[in-house]
């Protein structure tokens, strides 16, 4: 009776293990993207463009009226879980 319990609690962990790690598996939005650029730069967004990711970055470019800007964001199943959902900030450099 005791390995039943084990069992259902292995499950119910891996169930939520995997709905945490499926939380930023797909590509953030383009207002998600321009929100968290702009709290990085400091400056209004006036588009974004050339959005692009692998397995635990997104890489996209952001244009203000100051220039153009590179950026990265974390994402990915384990930042998800490492972020506990909150999120992470974009690294951006001016190009």
């Amino acid at each position: 009776m005791k390995s039943f319990y084990t069992l259902t609690a292995l499950t119910i962990l891996s169930a939520l293990a995997l709905g945490l790690s499926g939380c930023q598996v797909v590509k953030p939005s383009e207002n998600n993207l321009k929100e968290r650029a702009q709290t990085t730069i400091g400056k209004p967004i006036t588009s974004i463009s050339n959005v692009r990711n692998d397995f635990n970055t997104t890489f996209f470019t952001v244009k203000t009226d100051a220039g153009a800007y590179t950026c990265q964001l974390p994402s990915g199943p384990m930042v998800a879980l490492a972020s506990m959902g909150m999120g992470l900030g974009a690294h951006c450099t001016k190009d």
